[in-house]
């Protein structure tokens, strides 16, 4: 968008003892040109507002987002508290593509499917294993003994078979827990 050039003058006074909001408006957008903030006359409501800062995001960025990230970004950073969605702002490095999110849960899933697969488990199954201890970080060892229950292992060969697994998922786990520590991940190390 182009600069604007146009400045606003504080409009004579009123000969009346009241103060109009026209006035008041008047002398604080002047206040905020003198901060050296530029007027732009083409923002004039919420649309126009946000188109705005979609090119302005896009170009700083380097990016061109879709409709639905634009909105999930708007949806993250809106607040009806200013500094607070500053904050925000000023806080995030990066803002997680659509594409990159698909890709991301379609490696996750094709990993553990190979672990189950490699000991002959359902993907579906080890799945729900695997996601059920991120949500609560604390690994659920008879979680893990039902998920192995399809197999009828005797007691030793379940038990050698649940090491063999766990040393394959203990990696997974630790990698997507991000630092955060999973309770009873331990006793498998």
């Amino acid at each position: 968008m182009p600069s604007s050039k146009h400045t606003y003058d504080p409009a004579p006074a009123p000969p009346s003892q009241g103060v109009k909001e026209e006035h008041v408006e008047y002398g604080f957008i002047g206040k905020l040109q003198a901060l050296k903030y530029e007027y732009r006359p083409d923002i004039r409501d919420r649309a126009s507002l946000q188109r705005n800062f979609r090119e302005k995001f896009e170009a700083l960025n380097r990016v061109h987002l879709s409709d639905g990230e634009f909105a999930r970004l708007l949806e993250e950073i809106c607040t009806s508290d200013v500094y607070t969605a500053a904050r925000t702002l000023r806080d995030r490095n990066a803002f997680i593509r659509e594409g990159y999110i698909r890709f991301k849960k379609q490696k996750d899933s094709t990993e553990v499917a190979a672990i189950a697969t490699k000991h002959s488990l359902s993907a579906a199954a080890l799945q729900g294993l695997v996601d059920g201890v991120l949500q609560r970080l604390i690994l659920d060892s008879d979680a893990l003994s039902d998920l192995m229950a399809p197999l009828q292992l005797s007691w030793k060969a379940r038990a050698q078979a649940e090491a063999a697994l766990m040393a394959d998922v203990a990696p997974l786990l630790r990698k997507r827990a991000q630092g955060r520590e999973i309770a009873g991940l331990s006793a498998y190390e």
